[in-house]
């Protein structure tokens, strides 16, 4: 356990005071993340994600329970994901939460190395700080190699997890990352459509899969399938994702219509 405890890093300087730190209540704070989120800027109030990230710390700081430090670990990243998204549009801050968040997560995942969602989360937060900090200057960090290796390790130990997460971050990261001579030669938009098609098999209500593979269809000629499923997401009435996720998976479907409509 004195292992674990030496992993309690401090994101931030503040942390909330509470007698007895819960999930639960962590979880409720975070549940209100999208309190007071501008639908235009999609820019949401700080306090509620700041307050759960708080809360979380605390567990892991503090608690005997190797569960809930596991719990806690992984959702505290889902949190920074959140932040770095939703709270703020500066590359540099983005870039400096996904770094701590990185370095103190894959601290966790040496003590938690079969965790699905530790790889999962870590992934995604590569992929984002990879996307903030430019693809030429990310495939020279070995950024890449970093979120293929998460996104596969994710699907042997739960290929069903987060709606297939493992595989749409695998598609994703074909998708997105260029082919680059005599540095990255694997990414392949081909292995992109059949990763992505295979998450939207695990998770067909899921906004972010619905969305990634019309994206990827758009690219590999599927012209009208790809504009259905962009059309689609646009007719969801109930929340899925939470409000900032929603609205922002929509937005992108928006403009891939309008890229494509004729």
């Amino acid at each position: 356990m004195r292992k674990i405890l030496i992993f309690c890093l401090f994101l931030f300087p503040v942390l909330r005071s509470s007698a007895s730190p819960s999930l639960t209540e962590a979880d409720s704070l975070f549940e209100l993340r999208n309190v007071q989120l501008d639908t235009l800027t999609l820019i949401a109030d700080s306090s509620r994600i700041n307050e759960s990230m708080a809360v979380y710390q605390q567990i892991l700081c503090f608690s005997q329970d190797s569960s809930e430090i596991h719990e806690a670990a992984w959702k505290l990243l889902r949190c920074i994901y959140f932040k770095g998204l939703f709270i703020t549009h500066d590359p540099d801050y983005r870039k400096a939460i996904y770094r701590k968040a990185i370095e103190s997560g894959e601290k966790y995942l040496a003590v938690f190395p079969d965790s699905a969602p530790l790889h999962s989360w870590l992934g995604v937060l590569w992929g984002y700080w990879g996307e903030v900090n430019g693809k030429m200057a990310s495939a020279k960090k070995g950024v890449p190699g970093k979120v293929r290796e998460y996104a596969e390790k994710t699907i042997a130990l739960d290929s069903l997890y987060l709606d297939g997460a493992g595989y749409r971050m695998l598609g994703r990261a074909n998708f997105k990352i260029p082919k680059i001579p005599l540095l990255l030669g694997w990414p392949s938009k081909e292995k992109a459509l059949i990763c992505l098609e295979r998450a939207n098999a695990i998770g067909p209500d899921n906004l972010f899969n619905q969305l990634y593979l019309a994206e990827a269809l758009l690219e590999r000629d599927q012209k009208e399938r790809g504009l259905t499923m962009l059309r689609n997401i646009l007719n969801v009435k109930e929340t899925r994702h939470g409000l900032a996720s929603d609205l922002l998976i929509k937005k992108e479907a928006r403009e891939w219509i309008k890229k494509y409509s004729d």
